[in-house]
């Protein structure tokens, strides 16, 4: 199976290359990509930025071919704005265009066959979100319709997690030209041995936990190490208690040093809530589950949980589904406003939230899958998010849709924000 035997840990260690521009970089992370998808195609790397109204390409990796380029430059140019949300704004991480665009845009699928003159007919997308509005993307066209497997939609989320953080590290690469820089918080060597800490990385606890992490990622990188791709996987975390991205430095002397750099992701304040809480509610929005954002942030399951509870307590909010309705990309978040206000931007909005009562009828776990559904995500991709079949949760969905008494996606959204159909 694809993917099964690849070095995974490799594609971590590419991404936190932070040498050359953009384009070199994307170069250095497709030759892994490759190994691991072993779809005998040719991939293709670009960065964007997305916003909730917004969409524009960045760079495109280097060697790639004019004709590659120029047609996902025209896919997107073509894209319609429903298109671009089931790719960027949905939080989905891996899919072919046949599970995730085709079956709701057939337009889609006619301007892509049309594009590529029937020479391909399907396309793999992953998607790696920086968590603000930024992040890179993998394209590879496919002969033949395909599906995601199985191993690839439990692993790519993990690896598309470091993937966004490094596009937010090398944003910072300005400030980045030495290991005395500011933002690197702690200095330690490859056994864990620390040798400099400044700011929260001072705290003795953080120290302790700062070696165990890098003793963790030093084995993961282990011929040994990396034979179990799941378990290394686990051991590399996105973040460091939300914070520091581990990262290997060479000072003039030729030594090797691991750096933890504050890393973490920051966005316009919304009245209330810290920074954690205003993190953890954006991946929220993004439709990804508990246990996903603890990854992504290198934080235990329950204290997301508990982060959880308290933005929804602070911002008078009743449920999962209506937290996921107000920072969902193509939900509520595309009538917030940023605005500054005696200096300090801030997201105000006037759209009235899902109220509670809507709700009442469906069990737990309906509520759970509607909050997925609101976001976007695919019934393959809530299948993987609750390890359960599809099947069980097309049954769901259908049981959903009667109860609320609607007949699509389209409709259970539009009825959920108050929206006319």
């Amino acid at each position: 199976m694809a993917g099964k035997f690849s070095d995974w840990i490799a594609l971590v260690e590419a991404s936190y290359n932070l040498e050359g521009n953009d384009s070199q970089w994307l170069k250095g992370l497709l030759g892994h990509v490759s190994k691991i998808l072993n779809r005998g195609s040719e991939p293709v790397g670009w960065t964007f930025h997305c916003t909730p109204t917004t969409f524009k390409l960045g760079s495109f990796s280097e060697g790639t071919s004019k004709t590659l380029t120029y047609a996902a430059r025209m896919s997107h140019a073509l894209s319609t704005e429903k298109s671009l949300d089931l790719t960027y704004r949905t939080g989905v991480v891996i899919a072919t265009a046949s599970e995730l665009v085709f079956p709701r845009l057939p337009d889609m699928h006619k301007m892509f066959f049309n594009l590529l003159k029937g020479r391909m007919q399907d396309l793999l997308v992953i998607n790696c979100q920086s968590g603000m509005g930024s992040g890179v993307s993998i394209g590879m066209l496919l002969k033949q319709t395909s599906q995601v497997t199985v191993h690839e939609r439990r692993r790519w989320p993990q690896a598309a997690a470091h993937i966004g953080a490094a596009v937010r590290l090398r944003g910072k690469i300005a400030q980045l030209s030495s290991i005395d820089s500011p933002e690197v918080e702690a200095i330690l060597d490859s056994g864990g041995t620390l040798h400099h800490a400044r700011s929260p990385a001072k705290d003795q606890d953080v120290r302790e936990n700062l070696r165990a992490i890098v003793r963790r990622i030093e084995r993961t990188r282990t011929h040994a190490g990396r034979a179990d791709p799941d378990e290394a996987l686990s051991n590399w975390e996105g973040l460091v208690n939300g914070r520091w991205s581990i990262v290997d430095r060479f000072d003039t002397d030729g030594r090797r040093f691991i750096v933890a750099i504050k890393n973490d992701p920051a966005h316009p304040d919304l009245r209330g809530l810290t920074p954690r809480e205003r993190q953890v509610a954006e991946y929220v929005g993004l439709g990804c589950a508990s246990k996903e954002i603890a990854y992504i942030l290198g934080l235990s399951e329950s204290s997301i949980t508990n982060c959880t509870a308290r933005v929804q307590s602070k911002l008078g909010i009743h449920s999962r589904a209506e937290l996921v309705a107000f920072f969902a990309p193509n939900g509520f978040r595309r009538k917030l406003v940023e605005v500054i206000l005696n200096g300090e931007n801030m997201l105000i909005t006037t759209n009235q939230l899902i109220k509670s009562y809507q709700l009442t009828e469906l069990s737990e776990s309906e509520r759970e899958i509607a909050t997925y559904l609101i976001a976007g995500s695919t019934n393959a991709d809530i299948a993987q998010r609750r390890n359960s079949s599809e099947y069980t949760i097309a049954n769901q969905v259908q049981s959903i849709f009667r109860k609320l008494s609607v007949r699509s996606r389209g409709e259970l959204v539009a009825k959920l924000q108050n929206k006319k159909n």
